[in-house]
């Protein structure tokens, strides 16, 4: 397989790598990979990098622990008449 190749079948599965989502082999596969060539290397420290930016600035801010009590009242509410009601 040419080195083009093997480039665009890692950039394919790169979100999928950053979610944890592959099989072991693929992992090794992947790693190796990046290892090995620069440019996809550089371009998977960008994906990770921006991720974590993403998931650090995304939601700076936390709903009331009033309005948490209040929706986990409901959800449990409407489980339990779930439960007790049986299915439709």
């Amino acid at each position: 397989m040419n080195d083009h190749r093997r480039c665009q079948e890692t950039v394919a599965k790169l979100q999928t790598f950053l979610d944890r989502e592959l099989s072991t082999d693929e992992v090794g596969v992947v790693r190796f990979h990046l290892d090995n060539c620069p440019p996809c290397e550089h371009l998977f420290r960008f994906e990770d990098h921006l991720r974590r930016l993403v998931k650090i600035r995304a939601c700076t801010e936390n709903a009331p622990s009033s309005l948490r009590e209040q929706i986990l009242a409901r959800v449990r509410t409407s489980d339990l008449n779930r439960l007790t009601e049986g299915p439709r």
